[in-house]
């Protein structure tokens, strides 16, 4: 072929931290990337035809469009770092020429201006985000929009239903989480029972700590100062801000599990929270198995099936599953204690893969919230659909 269209370029400018990925769930740093699409001959590129600029998850690779004007911002943020590394650089070189006094006095006026640029760089990175959302957002979503497209998705009044959610996708909301919230409330009402994942990493043995790692030698210091799980009180992790704000509702109650909790609203909440057992946290005597007895639904707003925690009770059910011992720290008769409990061990590898084939051969809901794809599935369909492919792939 003589000339063509196809050819790709690519312009990385650096890493840059802003945030939680849609898509894999975890706090990531982000590649800031140019592609550019050339009109080739004789694979030489000669006229860019479309350029698109891009933030990349470094750990899943998810790709995200920005405008230039975000774009040109992030760039901006990147080349000022780079010149503070050059300028550390130096002054390192000219420090070595200094008495150790100097070097001292030095070294802690140039933590106070890490500190000032730090705490700037964190402004800037929210302002950019929100513009980011404003960009991607033809309208400011509003409570009353968001119940409607649950509403036109097939989300009814007097349903179960498990919630994960990724804030962001929908785009700008005038009132952010709390709205979302109430929009849920207001299309399922009090008739019907509202669950979130309420999950508790910070109370886990702090040996497995991976994102990010503790030396070694914390790890017995912490174990034994890391506070009593409290389901009032202790903050949820690595979820988002939704489920974190919906457990200080009025009326929403929480499971008593140092690592698993969940939360609920509604009809149900009391039985679904109700004596979630310590042990084999996320099976048969879990929130997920009543929700499953109560024939609810999983809404998975902005999501994948990798945060589709009802695969979990599957993992419980399949020949497969390997047992494993887990610690917490609990209350035991109004005293604070370090405890082990079995457990089994559970991942989240396969789950995208497992959705997409429950997908071909099972019907559900999908829709729009705002920007979000969002889909609608019965649990208990998922979830015995997750266990017949576990017992056939998983080894």
């Amino acid at each position: 072929m003589l000339f063509g269209w196809g050819f790709k370029t690519y312009k990385k400018y650096g890493i840059i931290n802003i945030g939680v990925c849609n898509h894999c769930q975890k706090n990531s740093q982000w590649m800031l990337v140019k592609e550019t699409v050339w009109f080739n001959i004789f694979f030489i590129p000669i006229i860019p035809i479309r350029v698109r600029k891009l933030i990349v998850c470094v750990n899943c690779n998810y790709q995200k469009e920005i405008d230039s004007e975000v774009f040109e911002k992030l760039k901006n943020m990147l080349e000022k770092k780079k010149t503070a590394t050059m300028s550390t650089v130096t002054s390192n070189v000219r420090n070595a020429y200094l008495t150790e006094t100097q070097r001292n006095y030095l070294n802690q006026i140039r933590k106070i201006q890490e500190e000032k640029e730090l705490m700037e760089n964190k402004s800037d990175i929210k302002a950019i985000n929100e513009l980011n959302l404003i960009r991607r957002s033809k309208i400011p979503y509003s409570r009353e929009l968001i119940a409607e497209d649950l509403r036109k998705l097939g989300l009814k009044k007097g349903m179960t239903v498990v919630v994960h959610t990724s804030l962001s996708s929908i785009g700008w909301i005038a009132g952010g989480p709390v709205a979302l919230i109430q929009a849920l409330m207001d299309v399922i009402t009090n008739e019907g029972t509202l669950v979130m994942p309420a999950h508790s990493g910070d109370y886990s043995d702090p040996a497995s700590w991976e994102n990010p790692p503790v030396p070694e030698e914390w790890v017995d210091i912490i174990k034994e100062h890391m506070p009593a799980f409290h389901p009032r009180y202790s903050p949820t992790r690595g979820l988002g801000r939704v489920p974190e704000i919906f457990r200080t509702f009025p009326e929403v109650l929480r499971s008593n599990h140092p690592l698993v909790s969940f939360t609920a609203w509604g009809k149900h909440a009391e039985a679904i929270v109700s004596s979630h057992s310590i042990e084999y946290s996320l099976g048969e005597s879990s929130p997920l198995r009543k929700i499953y007895d109560l024939n609810g639904s999983v809404l998975m707003i902005g999501t994948d099936y990798d945060t589709n925690t009802s695969f979990h009770l599957s993992e419980y059910r399949t020949q497969n599953s390997k047992e494993e011992t887990v610690g917490a720290p609990i209350f035991v008769e109004g005293k604070r204690k370090w405890e082990t409990f079995k457990d089994i061990e559970m991942s989240t590898e396969d789950f995208i893969e497992i959705g997409k084939a429950f997908e071909q051969s099972n019907s559900i809901l999908i829709g729009k919230v705002g920007n979000a794809t969002v889909k609608l599935l019965n649990q208990k369909e998922a979830v015995d659909f997750a266990t017949k492919w576990m017992d056939s792939n998983r080894k």
